[in-house]
């Protein structure tokens, strides 16, 4: 349903860290943030775009709840998460974010593309 990509440490001291991930095409990029105690998604992608096929987000700061529910098998699962780390979400998977801290992620993806290939629950 899901996948999470550890970043890789290049570097770490007093001052912070540095980490590497490989690229990811897209035709654009939506940053945000949210406060501790929000909720996010709580939607799925049929993956018709390559942007959702499966959807990257890249949680740069904060730690979260992600729920997911798979739409083919019923099957769910909650896990906490804390940045950096990059979630992978395929497509029919209902998905949620609960923001446990202030977060940051970034959606590897446009505006359109997310308008385009999002699905509600019903």
């Amino acid at each position: 349903m899901y996948e999470l990509v550890e970043l890789k440490e290049l570097s770490s001291n007093e001052n912070g860290s540095t980490h590497e991930f490989a690229a990811i095409q897209s035709e654009g990029y939506l940053l945000a943030t949210r406060k501790a105690g929000t909720l996010s998604g709580n939607h799925y992608h049929k993956g018709q775009s390559l942007a959702k096929n499966p959807e990257s987000l890249l949680l740069v700061q904060g730690k979260v709840k992600l729920s997911v529910k798979s739409l083919d098998t019923d099957e769910h699962e909650e896990q906490v998460i804390e940045a950096p780390i990059l979630i992978r979400i395929k497509p029919k998977v209902i998905h949620t974010l609960e923001a446990l801290t202030d977060i940051i992620f970034l959606e590897f993806n446009s505006l359109e593309e997310h308008k385009t290939d999002t699905y509600y629950p019903t």
